[in-house]
């Protein structure tokens, strides 16, 4: 039987042309050779490789090309002839043999060489080295482009024979499913670019067999392998880097499968500065784990109280971190230490073992900041022991290497103590970054006491400060005026100051700052963007988020990641809360009988924080007459501005986004002034 076929279906007014207009193409072929590929395909006998071919290239046509790997085939418009030609006949019996191309007399001998260098490449990359590009009609033939795009493409037909067979490999012998049933096992849904990865290959695949399954992934390595070779060898390269097969199962559970992580380059993410920007973060990352340590004991031990430590030895080149907390013993330590990325404190373990009780915060999300230590060490030893356990003491001095454990002393203390070896150019570094104020910027306001002792002996208690601001002061030249904020777990104050003569307060002062955003005590960022514009030249604040108000952090922890719904709540309760504070301001000015022009003044002042688009019902209420007047005159300026074309009307539909009572009354006074006098 013969499997040879040509491109006629392209020729075809019905066809529509993709990316190159395959159908175009194809007419503009000299008559004759026309005529020679429709007397091809009238022998061709089995739609086998013409369904294949087809769906090889409509893959190119629609998405596996990116536009430069196009712009390079349009250079020569035979490219899109030998392209599909190759496409259809690399797996025949006549694309293995020149002779049998050249005989059948329908291409002529050119181009039978061409195709025949390119289905030779499909199948051996190594021969696409020899023979990146050849000439043809003065113009270039991209071998290497044309025969991995169809190598890809071909791949990526899974459910062809020839294609399955290879997936059908992956089978273990104790597992050989006969190939009929092999082919039903499983369907392809969807071939093309990641609906949101970008760079990715997306293979949509429905599973009925758990083995089969396996063979798919086995195959997905495989392909992936293919992709890098390809894209190493290939100019241009192909857009995408990975590929994805995702598999929805009937039938059965689907299989334990995880991601495979080349551990040199994680730890050297993990380790490096492309994670932690700031060397100093090892002292944070250290005493988080401490802390969370602690906290843990706290479940099972009422009466425990909890000791954290720092100790620098003269010289800068040994800081040991000390704490009492829960400790590890050996299964601890294989199940998550070890494992890098994996924390106990986000396990299920210690869901079950906490029972969802806010009153204990754990701090460690990711299971990598240990890993930091390293940024300043180039030894680490830990002594550790649990309740009940024999003591442990390892000995790191490569991360890629064994680490060498022993026993610890029968008296090791409960707890776990971490002693890291300065590496030697890192000893005046440390001197000089300023490790406590570092220290104390970063756990001012932990619950847990740290003490520290630092190179010179000198004790430190760092921690345990109040997050409120000192309260109101007011002297002769300024009052101080401070709010909290109404949390319902976490805790938060915002603070302004005014300046004041001898008979009143005339202005507020500036304090540029922002927000500064702790969690569980630990320092995160500090931003403005919280604030409305207008009060971002007065108003500062500090939140200590906890409990039902954390927020998803980045890996570093320095970012901070807020819901839509964490963020409107949150900008709401710093809104309400300088509602509070500017009742306080004038509240006090007033007591102080200012001059009528500088009361006017600072409520005009006041009145630029509070937006109309942000005002509720509540907010209003609380504003208090004059500021009230101003708040509504610029809203009312707002509609008399963007809605005057609509105030002949009874409503103002454009305006129906503002719901809150006090804008609707404004609204209705609109209407009712435009509305026509009666008969």
């Amino acid at each position: 039987m013969h499997h040879e076929h040509c491109l006629k279906a392209y020729s075809r007014p019905e066809a529509k042309g993709g990316i190159f207009q395959l159908n175009t193409l194809f007419n503009h072929l000299p008559k004759k050779h026309q005529k020679n590929l429709e007397n091809l395909n009238s022998s061709h006998k089995n739609d086998f490789y013409k369904l294949h071919g087809d769906r090889i290239t409509a893959y190119l046509d629609n998405w596996l090309l990116d536009d430069e790997q196009q712009e390079m085939l349009k250079l020569n418009p035979w490219n899109i002839f030998f392209l599909s030609a190759a496409a259809h006949l690399f797996e025949t019996e006549i694309a293995g043999s020149l002779e049998r191309l050249e005989t059948r007399g329908i291409i002529g001998k050119d181009r039978a060489r061409i195709i025949h260098l390119i289905c030779s490449g499909i199948k051996d990359f190594d021969q696409l080295l020899n023979t990146q590009k050849v000439e043809y009609e003065a113009a270039p033939v991209n071998i290497s482009l044309l025969a991995c795009a169809i190598r890809l493409g071909a791949e990526l037909d899974l459910e062809h024979p020839n294609t399955a067979r290879n997936i059908a490999g992956n089978l273990s012998t104790s597992e050989k499913i006969p190939f009929k049933q092999f082919c039903e096992s499983f369907s392809v849904s969807y071939v093309g670019p990641h609906s949101f990865l970008s760079g990715t290959v997306q293979v949509r695949i429905c599973c009925h067999h758990p083995e089969v399954h396996r063979a798919l992934k086995h195959h997905e390595s495989g392909m992936q392998k293919i992709l890098h070779n390809i894209n190493a060898q290939v100019s241009p390269r192909f857009l995408f880097s990975e590929i994805i097969y995702e598999i929805e199962p009937t039938g059965y559970k689907p299989l334990d499968m995880k991601f495979s992580v080349d551990s040199t380059a994680a730890l050297q993410l993990f380790t490096g500065n492309r994670l932690y920007s700031d060397r100093r973060v090892f002292l944070r990352e250290l005493i988080q784990n401490a802390v969370d340590a602690c906290n843990l004991k706290k479940l099972f031990d009422d009466d425990y109280t909890p000791e954290i430590s720092i100790d620098f030895d003269d010289q800068i080149k040994v800081v040991k971190f000390r704490d009492n907390g829960i400790g590890m013993d050996r299964q601890w330590i294989e199940k998550y230490f070890l494992k890098i990325g994996i924390s106990f404190y986000q396990s299920g373990d210690i869901k079950s073992i906490n029972q969802n009780r806010v009153d204990f915060n754990f701090i460690s999300k990711f299971g990598i900041g240990f890993l930091s230590s390293f940024l300043v060490s180039d030894k680490i030893v830990i002594q550790t022991r649990k309740n009940d356990s024999p003591g442990l003491l390892i000995t790191i001095t490569n991360l890629q290497d064994y680490f060498d454990v022993r026993f610890a002393p029968e008296d090791c203390a409960t707890g776990t103590q971490v002693t890291l070896y300065l590496t030697e150019s890192k000893i005046n570094y440390c001197r000089s970054i300023e490790y406590i104020c570092f220290l104390k910027t970063n756990i001012r306001y932990l619950t847990i006491p740290v003490e520290l002792l630092d190179h010179e002996g000198k004790a430190t208690t760092l921690g345990q400060e109040k997050l409120a601001y000192d309260g109101v002061k007011n002297s002769g030249i300024s009052y101080d005026f401070v709010t909290s904020l109404k949390f319902e777990d976490s805790e938060g104050y915002l603070f302004i100051k005014a300046k004041r003569n001898l008979n009143s307060l005339y202005a507020l002062e500036s304090a540029r700052g922002g927000v500064s955003i702790f969690q569980d005590g630990i320092f995160v960022t500090q931003t403005e963007s919280l604030l409305p514009e207008g009060a971002r030249q007065n108003v500062i604040g500090r939140i200590n988020l906890s409990g039902k108000e954390k927020c998803e952090l980045s890996m570093d922890r320095n970012r901070i990641f807020w819901t839509e719904q964490q963020l409107q709540n949150i900008k709401r309760i710093i809104r309400l809360a300088m509602v509070d504070l500017a009742k306080q301001l004038l509240s006090d000015s007033g007591k102080l009988n200012p001059p009528l022009s500088i009361n006017k003044s600072l409520i005009n002042q006041l009145a630029i924080f509070f937006d109309f688009n942000e005002i509720d019902d509540q907010m209003y209420e609380g504003l208090g007459h004059p500021l009230q007047e101003i708040v509504g005159k610029r809203f009312r300026d707002f509609i008399r501005v963007n809605f005057a074309h609509t105030q002949k009307q009874s409503t103002i539909p454009e305006a129906d986004g503002y719901g809150e009572k006090w804008q609707q009354k404004i609204l209705a006074s609109f209407a009712k002034r435009s509305r026509p006098p009666l008969p």
